[in-house]
Parts: structure tokens; sequence; C-alpha cells
């Protein structure tokens, strides 16, 4: 991640963001313990078909 963000900053970025799977909660920590803060949560709800 050091790399990335190194890179990111020398190529003149302000910001870096990434997506992590709601069900990831090691990687969640491990981002936030880096210092990266969430900006955005996305839910969604599978419809089962009526009548199975």
């Amino acid at each position: 991640m050091a790399l990335a963000e190194d890179e990111a900053r020398a190529r003149g970025a302000t910001e870096l963001g990434l997506n992590v799977f709601g069900h990831n909660l090691i990687a969640k920590h491990l981002y936030e313990s880096m210092g990266y803060e969430t900006t955005a949560t996305r839910m969604r709800r599978i419809l089962k078909k009526e009548g199975l």
C-alpha cells in the first residue's frame, strides 16, 4: 500500500481510494489502521421470486 500511495503522490494525486467488500472485516480494519476512512456504504437486498 505504501508503494501505491507513493506512486499516486508522485503522479500528483491528493487522495487514494479503494473498495472493500462489506464482509471483509479484516481488510476493513487493516485499511482503517493505515488511516483510511469510510466514505460510503452501499447496501442491497436480494429479492426472491414469489411462490418459491
